[in-house]
């Protein structure tokens, strides 16, 4: 049986390639730079694994078998393999037009507001931990909404969440790791997760996932998100260490521009910084699942998993997307936070935007 770990053809050989924006036309930053840029990384303990061993995670970092790359017309065992891993790599998911549209919009608010970006005097404390990141362009940018439902990755975010009406929008930004920020050893982590998931039968749908798209090619030496395959049944990172004895591994998901990566918010993963003088551009989008599910547990079979929770107490939808005409819009963008509800009485008041956190960002 063909391992699940292995690419359809080698990242470059891929026969595939001249289909895709990144083969024939690189989407590199040679192409995309902006102005140099004096931002450090800030090195991280490592907490989440052994340090005496790495210094990041457990220094088990697997290059020699990478994941297979899925089509996005291959939904059916793209979905297996989500839902044995905790993560699916998705490519073509971006055609030229779309990645040309998207390095340029990084190069011209990088320009026109860099406070935006963590480019001014006084960084916030998360850009300090994740390069350059613009929180919420959402807000300002109309041009933007046309990938909030993208065709090349959506249609699998439905599946994995149990159907195009139960997915919910939860946040959207783009970061970037400029060249030469040295390395910061990310500490391994998983984002929002619930309780039930460890009693829960069945466990998926899942309740967060988030969807990577890469606006760069991204390969060996170059920053790259990293996943542990199989963590999100467990509790801790060191958990999963012992629990997947042999089959514990931390792996660089490399890829082409256009390429995604789907992934369970309660598997742990980081950014492999690799050789620290390279770039990367992403673009991170967030789904809840929206919807009561009958499940079980193991004291009943009467179990209702409630809707996911709102994945954070700022981030903030406009009003365009809010009260759309179109009714799948509105459903989609209905998972309020309270400073959304706040942000909505008050008629989408300014002065209050303003005052909230990253409001601005």
């Amino acid at each position: 049986m063909r391992s699940p770990f292995l690419f359809g053809k080698d990242l470059k050989s891929n026969s595939d390639t001249c289909r895709t924006a990144s083969s024939c036309d690189k989407f590199s930053f040679s192409r995309h730079a902006v102005k140099p840029m004096s931002v450090k990384l800030r090195q991280q303990e490592n907490k989440s694994g052994n340090p005496s061993l790495a210094n990041q995670g457990f220094g088990k970092v697997n290059f020699e078998d990478p994941p297979q790359h899925f089509d996005i017309s291959e939904a059916r065992a793209a979905t297996d393999f989500f839902e044995e891993h905790g993560f699916v790599v998705l490519k073509n998911c971006l055609d030229k037009t779309e990645l040309t549209h998207l390095n340029e919009f990084f190069d011209r608010t990088q320009h026109e507001v860099p406070e935006k970006w963590g480019l001014g005097e006084r960084r916030k404390p998360h850009h300090r931990e994740q390069g350059l990141i613009f929180s919420q362009p959402l807000l300002d940018y109309p041009e933007i909404d046309q990938y909030t439902r993208h065709k090349g990755s959506f249609p699998l975010v439905a599946r994995l969440l149990g159907g195009e009406d139960r997915v919910r929008f939860a946040e959207l930004n783009f970061r970037e790791t400029p060249a030469d920020a040295g390395i910061g050893a990310m500490n391994f982590h998983h984002d929002a997760v619930n309780e039930d998931r460890f009693l829960r039968e069945p466990y998926n749908p899942v309740d967060w996932l988030c969807a990577i798209h890469y606006l760069t090619d991204t390969q060996p030496g170059t920053p790259a998100f990293c996943v542990v395959p199989g963590s999100n049944r467990y509790e801790t990172l060191s958990e999963a260490y012992e629990g997947l004895g042999s089959n514990y591994q931390e792996t660089p998901l490399y890829g082409h521009a256009g390429t995604c990566v789907l992934y369970d918010t309660a598997t742990f993963h980081a950014r492999y910084d690799g050789d620290g003088k390279q770039a990367r551009r992403t673009w991170h989008q967030y789904y809840a699942r929206g919807g009561w599910l009958r499940s079980s547990l193991p004291t009943t079979d009467r179990y209702m998993r409630p809707p996911s929770r709102c994945l954070t107490d700022w981030n903030l939808f406009p009003e365009r997307l809010v009260f759309n005409k179109d009714p799948k819009i509105r459903l989609f963008f209905s998972h309020w936070n309270t400073a959304q509800c706040e942000w909505v009485t008050s008629g989408f008041d300014a002065e209050l935007r303003r005052s909230m956190p990253r409001g601005e960002q």
